[in-house]
C-alpha cells in the first residue's frame, strides 16, 4: 500500500526535530548498524555533523512528511576524500508505523532524480544487512547491484549477521579494459 508523503530538505527543519526523528528510527529497528546515542552525543553534535556533511557538493538529506510530521529520512553523504568525491553513501530510515508503505521508495527515487540532475555524484554505495530482504528488494528494483556479501559483518549481542555492500552507478562511466 503506497502512502504519499511530502518531501522536504534538511534546511527546512529545526535540528531538534530532525535529531528526534532520526534517533527514534535508530532506536526502533535492529537494522541500523550505528549506535545513535554514541555517534551523536546531543542535538548540537547531530546538527554540526549534518551541517558539515551538507556543505559537501552532492550531499543531501531529505525528510518524508505525513500529516505535517516527519516519518522518514534519507541521507546521501558525499565522500570527502579528494579522489572519491564522485562517490557517496546512502542511509535511510522510516518510522515503524510507516514502514512497508512505499515511503522509502519515494525518498530514494527523489534522491536519485536529484543526483541525476546535479551530476555531482556518479556512484552511490550502501550497506544493508543480508536478512533485511524488504530493503534489498527495494534497492535492487531501483538499480543497485550487490558487490559483496560480508560474513558476520554486524554483531548484535552475541549474534552475527552478514552485510551486503551494494552500488548504483548514477552516471554510467565507461569501464577501462586495463583497470
Amino acid at each position: 500500500m503506497k502512502h504519499l508523503v511530502t518531501l522536504k530538505d534538511y534546511h527546512e527543519f529545526d535540528a531538534k526535530e530532525l535529531y528526534a526523528i532520526v534517533r527514534h528510527v535508530h532506536l526502533t529497528t535492529d537494522f541500523m548498524s550505528d549506535d545513535f546515542d554514541r555517534k551523536y552525543l546531543d542535538v548540537t553534535a547531530f546538527a554540526k555533523y549534518h551541517q558539515e556533511l551538507l556543505y559537501r557538493a552532492g550531499s543531501m538529506m531529505l525528510i518524508a512528511m505525513s500529516d505535517n510530521r516527519p516519518v522518514g529520512y534519507l541521507s546521501i553523504e558525499a565522500n570527502a576524500a579528494t579522489r572519491q568525491q564522485h562517490t557517496a553513501r546512502l542511509t535511510m530510515g522510516i518510522v515503524e508505523n510507516y514502514r512497508k508503505k512505499g515511503i522509502g521508495r519515494q525518498l530514494l527515487q527523489a534522491a536519485l532524480e536529484r543526483m541525476e540532475n546535479t551530476k555531482t555524484i556518479e556512484i552511490l554505495y550502501l550497506m544493508v544487512r543480508a536478512d533485511h530482504t524488504a530493503a534489498i528488494k527495494l534497492y535492487e528494483s531501483l538499480g543497485f547491484k550487490t558487490l559483496v556479501r560480508m560474513s558476520r559483518d554486524t554483531k548484535i549481542g552475541n549474534e552475527y549477521y552478514d552485510g551486503i555492500l551494494m552500488r548504483k552507478f548514477i552516471k554510467e562511466v565507461p569501464m577501462d579494459s586495463e583497470n
